[in-house]
């Protein structure tokens, strides 16, 4: 409303989707989603956690980074960062003291390597919560038929030999 109205003398929307209010914008930054980028987030916990790209940004898309690059240097900043790793470096040396951004700058980006149980092949920023529980205990699958028990409704797991 505000746009049409004449309020609003200039949008600038950076987005993953082409939506309505992209449509009205008078410059879109298009911008990678977070399967599409090597980025770091803060979770519900205040810890600093990293995500890996699992694909390539479509079309003119872009990641954070980037776009911040190239809007800094479109307004005569000189912003020589090459990677989001160079970007976290600073944001780290800027943050210096702040408890929580203290492992920003080493934060490590993998890609995915096979799993040698089922705990590894499950959600990794989940797993954390459960490493603890399974160390000393060896993979445990559904293997055949479940067996009956006196507990009602229980399952049996039985150990699944490799």
């Amino acid at each position: 409303a505000a746009r049409h109205s004449g309020k609003l003398p200039l949008l600038i929307v950076q987005g993953v989707l082409f939506s309505h209010l992209a449509k009205a914008a008078d410059i879109v930054l298009p911008g990678a989603s977070s399967s599409e980028k090597d980025a770091s987030y803060v979770n519900e916990q205040g810890r600093v956690q990293a995500s890996s790209s699992a694909i390539v940004p479509p079309g003119d898309a872009q990641e954070d980074w980037q776009v911040f690059v190239n809007v800094g240097r479109a307004l005569g900043a000189a912003l020589e960062y090459t990677s989001s790793a160079a970007v976290r470096g600073d944001v780290a040396g800027a943050m210096k003291g702040h408890e929580g951004y203290a492992g920003l700058a080493m934060l490590a980006f993998v890609r995915p390597v096979s799993a040698s149980n089922w705990l590894q092949a499950s959600n990794p920023s989940e797993r954390w919560k459960w490493d603890v529980m399974f160390q000393d205990l060896p993979p445990v699958k559904f293997a055949g038929r479940p067996e009956p028990t006196s507990i009602p409704g229980a399952i049996v797991l039985q150990k699944v030999e490799r």
